[in-house]
């Protein structure tokens, strides 16, 4: 029986990494049993956190933090960022000065 078709199809992209990061990445992947990287295992990494970033929410909490500090912003799936946005917005939260 032949493979089905991808609906959405790859294609390629090349690109290069500071070497540090490579190393760092190449440790994270590293598979003991195979003894390498396992093959696929760098695509798989580089499109969940392509997603991540595409489908992840973002919100500064600095107002809410004191009158003097830097903008600080917290990234999660947009559920979880709207959950603490509410929070953030009631009588709860201790300085809330926006």
């Amino acid at each position: 029986m032949a493979k089905p078709r991808n609906i959405v199809r790859p294609v390629a992209l090349r690109t290069t990494f500071p070497e540090d990061i490579r190393a760092r990445l190449d440790l994270y992947l590293w598979s003991e049993i195979e003894g390498r990287v396992p093959q696929g295992a760098y695509q798989r990494f580089l499109i969940s956190r392509i997603r991540e970033f595409f489908e992840d929410a973002s919100l500064d909490i600095s107002p809410w933090l004191e009158p003097t500090s830097l903008p600080m912003v917290v990234r999660g799936s947009p559920r979880s960022i709207d959950a603490l946005a509410s929070f953030l917005e009631t009588d709860k939260c201790l300085s809330k000065t926006p």
